[in-house]
C-alpha cells in the first residue's frame, strides 16, 4: 500500500505540487537586463575581469536581475582565488616545510573550498551542465515557477 497524501487531481490544474501543468509545454521567457551595469565591480581584481565577462556574456542572454549580481561576484572571486591557489601549488608543490618537517601545503585546502564554493554558485545560477538539464527538463514538463512570476508582473505591470 502506497504510504503518504492521497494524490490530489486538483492540484494539476492549480499548478501546484509536483505535476506537470496540463497543456503543451510552453518557452520560459527571458527577463530583460533592463539598467543593470554589468561591468566589473571595483571590488574584483583586475586579472578577474575576463572571468566576469566569461560570466556575464552567458548569463545575460538568460536574464540577469540586481540581485543575481553579488553571486556572479562570489563566482568570480572563487574562480580567481582557486586560480592563485593552484599556482602557489604548482610553485611549491604539495608539501612545504613546517615546523616538524614537511606539512601538506595549507594552499591545497583553499584550492579544494574554492572549488567547491565554485561549484555551489555555478550549480545556482545555472552555469553547470547538470543545472542546464535540469532546466531544460523544468521546460519539458511545463511552465516553471519563473514564468508564472513573470507574467503576474506583468499583469500588475499593466494594470
Amino acid at each position: 500500500m502506497a504510504k503518504g497524501r492521497p494524490p490530489d487531481p486538483g492540484r494539476a490544474k492549480r499548478g501546484t505540487g509536483h505535476r506537470p501543468l496540463i497543456g503543451p509545454a510552453k518557452s520560459v521567457e527571458v527577463l530583460p537586463t533592463r539598467g543593470l551595469e554589468l561591468a566589473p565591480p571595483p571590488t574584483i581584481p583586475e586579472e578577474a575581469h575576463e572571468l566576469w565577462d566569461r560570466a556575464i556574456v552567458e548569463l545575460a542572454p538568460r536574464g540577469l536581475n540586481a540581485g543575481d549580481l553579488p553571486l556572479v561576484e562570489m563566482l568570480v572571486i572563487a574562480a580567481h582565488r582557486n586560480r592563485q591557489a593552484r599556482e602557489i601549488v604548482a610553485q611549491l608543490n604539495m608539501f612545504v616545510e613546517g615546523d616538524k618537517g614537511p606539512v601538506v601545503n595549507p594552499m591545497l585546502k583553499v584550492e579544494k573550498e574554492t572549488t567547491a564554493t565554485y561549484l555551489r554558485l555555478a550549480e545556482t545560477l545555472g552555469l553547470s551542465p547538470a543545472s542546464r538539464v535540469r532546466l531544460g527538463l523544468m521546460q519539458i514538463a511545463g511552465e516553471s515557477m519563473l514564468v508564472n512570476i513573470a507574467k503576474q508582473v506583468a499583469d500588475a505591470q499593466r494594470r
